[in-house]
């Protein structure tokens, strides 16, 4: 083999090592940029919706999936888009007895209803769903 064509193949094998290099690094940083931007894209939980009816007021709520009815109450009531009230009881949860225009008191408590059956359990277990209604009673 001649001296020039030797020269030109070890330079040709150098070349394609540096590209295969910036290639391999590239690629390295691409997927650390593409994952820093799919990855908090990716933890964003599905938001569902509910709706609050008490007395006349209608409450629109949005929440993360599997979320508690009492978290997203508080929530709520934190960002003052709904005023309630009522008593945590150990090994039972938290009962409303306020919610906005109703009041419990006079013998008639505050119950609740999803999608138009009683409640069968309470506010501090019940994981809300996607579309439902919740509406508050004076009985």
């Amino acid at each position: 083999m001649k001296q020039q064509n030797k020269k030109f193949y070890i330079g040709l094998v150098i070349v394609l090592f540096f590209f295969a290099f910036f290639l391999i690094s590239s690629s390295d940083k691409e997927s650390q940029i593409s994952n820093s931007v799919i990855s908090p894209i990716a933890a964003i939980k599905k938001t569902e919706s509910a709706t609050i009816l008490a007395g006349n007021k209608k409450t629109y709520l949005s929440f993360s999936s599997n979320a508690l009815l009492y978290d997203v109450l508080v929530q709520e009531k934190n960002a003052g888009k709904i005023i309630f009230s009522g008593k945590n009881y150990p090994g039972l949860g938290f009962f409303v007895t306020d919610i906005d225009s109703l009041h419990s008191g006079n013998g008639k408590d505050l119950l609740y209803y999803i999608n138009g059956k009683e409640a069968s359990v309470g506010i501090s277990t019940y994981i809300l769903k996607d579309g439902d209604i919740i509406e508050w009673k004076l009985e």
